[in-house]
């Protein structure tokens, strides 16, 4: 009944955010582990009633609701009003460190050959050809809820999510009916948000908490999260190439167009080709493959189907350049994903490695000695540039990523166009350069703006 009075008081107009609530508003306090919203009731001078689940012990002239839990009533506010979507609706979710994207644009892919199937992340929000932009990669549950409706009125059955660490750490996806729950890998990054690769980890394994009676947890049996999921009391399913794994990895040869390895599952064995490159991306590959076959799907018709996989925009993109030498474009910016994709590199060159890359502004300062260790050690030649640097000088941040450097192979060039533009001038042919950080993005965030930029548009010139 407190929901339905909600919707017809307010007319819709609820706020979490005390920054933007006006007269005819209801605010809503929310809260997680590291923000608790009742502490801005004092801000609050206009609103049609405020919604609490403690004790205020001040004087408010704006009528307060008590409930049990506000995170549960702003989602079952919204789960009213758009009619329960996910009741048609199967959602997948996808969390991890690296691969979120890749794994959940593969399934969607895939999916896409029995019905219509949505994507939501990192590139927006995706159903049949219709593709729009969005904020975070995991939206406010309101955002989540609005999506999920427009899918079931244009009968959409499916939608991928993912469900990143910010994302879970703030409630977002609490309450929501996952019939999914994906796991690729944890490795550690946001250290800035989360404070400790513990807390970290406890907010990506929020997710399974989220499973439905009839769900299904798809995790990486090679992965240290496996040790936390392993005894869940839910259906589980495991990959990697453990020997123990229901989809077990096996015989993976790597070329600089293809990637082909042998997948065993019930005691048969399949070969699998796909034209994603790369070690991380037959785990990928192997995760979306076992989710595929969890409604159903036979293992040999995904398998067929694989062979077609477009590539994913901004992962490992391949560009070949009038000087004979090759780019490689990719968002890898943590520790792991610039390892994973430069031991790729040193496996399939012919000759050089030269390495664009920087760290953000703001961002994690700890991985910045690491991956600049590791760009040094495993390229012939690095140029460190700018990549977000936000309110941070650049200097500053590739001071940062030096220190741990023992091979003197590298320069540094501010301008990161300068510096695309020089690596690719210096590569001979048969060379690998490797554009890292940025990936398809068109923007470079510097103090509180967004200027126009594409790491893209500066290496077209060249192809």
């Amino acid at each position: 009944m407190i929901i339905k009075l909600v919707w017809i008081w307010c007319n819709m107009n609820i706020k979490t955010n005390s920054k933007y609530v006006k007269k005819n508003d209801i605010f809503v306090c929310i809260h997680d582990e590291f923000e608790d919203r009742h502490k801005y009731i004092k801000d609050i001078k206009k609103a049609n009633a405020i919604i609490i689940d403690k004790d205020i012990n001040r004087n408010i002239k704006i009528p307060l609701i008590k409930v049990n839990n506000t995170n549960d009533t702003l989602f079952d506010i919204y789960n009213y009003y758009y009619s329960k979507p996910f009741d048609d609706i199967n959602l997948i979710a996808v969390t991890g460190t690296d691969g979120k994207t890749t794994t959940a644009m593969i399934i969607k892919q895939l999916l896409d050959n029995y019905e219509d199937t949505a994507y939501l992340g990192t590139n927006g929000f995706i159903y049949k050809d219709k593709k729009f932009k969005t904020k975070n990669t995991t939206p406010a549950i309101d955002i989540i809820l609005k999506y999920a409706d427009i899918l079931r009125k244009n009968n959409v059955k499916n939608l991928v999510m993912e469900a990143s660490s910010e994302g879970l750490l703030h409630n977002r996806c609490k309450n929501l009916c996952v019939k999914r729950a994906l796991i690729t890998n944890v490795t550690g990054d946001h250290f800035n948000i989360h404070g400790s690769f513990d807390n970290y980890l406890k907010s990506k394994l929020k997710l399974f908490s989220n499973l439905s009676n009839d769900g299904v947890a798809i995790v990486n049996i090679d992965d240290v999260s496996f040790e936390y999921i392993k005894d869940l009391d839910k259906n589980t399913i495991t990959y990697g190439v453990n020997k123990k794994a229901d989809y077990m990895i096996k015989n993976i040869s790597l070329f600089d167009d293809k990637t082909l390895f042998e997948l065993r599952y019930k005691n048969k064995t399949y070969n699998v080709e796909s034209p994603l490159l790369g070690k991380f991306n037959v785990y990928n590959l192997t995760l979306a493959i076992a989710c595929c076959c969890s409604f159903g799907i036979d293992i040999c018709e995904i398998i067929e189907f694989v062979k077609d996989i477009k590539p994913i925009s901004g992962r490992l993109n391949v560009f070949k350049c009038k000087n004979g030498a090759k780019v490689i474009l990719d968002y890898a910016h943590t520790i792991n994903a610039t390892e994973e994709i430069l031991s790729f590199a040193n496996e399939v060159k012919s000759e050089r490695i030269i390495t664009v890359l920087g760290c953000a502004g703001g961002r994690d300062k700890k991985k910045r000695e690491s991956i600049g260790r590791i760009a040094t050690e495993l390229s012939d030649k690095v140029i460190f540039t700018m990549d977000d640097p936000r309110y941070e000088k650049v200097k500053n941040i590739i001071e940062d990523m030096v220190k741990g450097v023992k091979i003197k192979n590298y320069i540094s060039i501010v301008n990161r166009k300068r510096a695309i533009r020089y690596a690719i001038n210096s590569a001979k042919k048969n060379d690998l350069v490797l554009i890292l950080g940025k990936g398809t993005d068109n923007y470079m965030a510097i103090r509180n703006k967004y200027k126009s930029y594409s790491d893209l548009k500066v290496i077209k010139k060249y192809i």
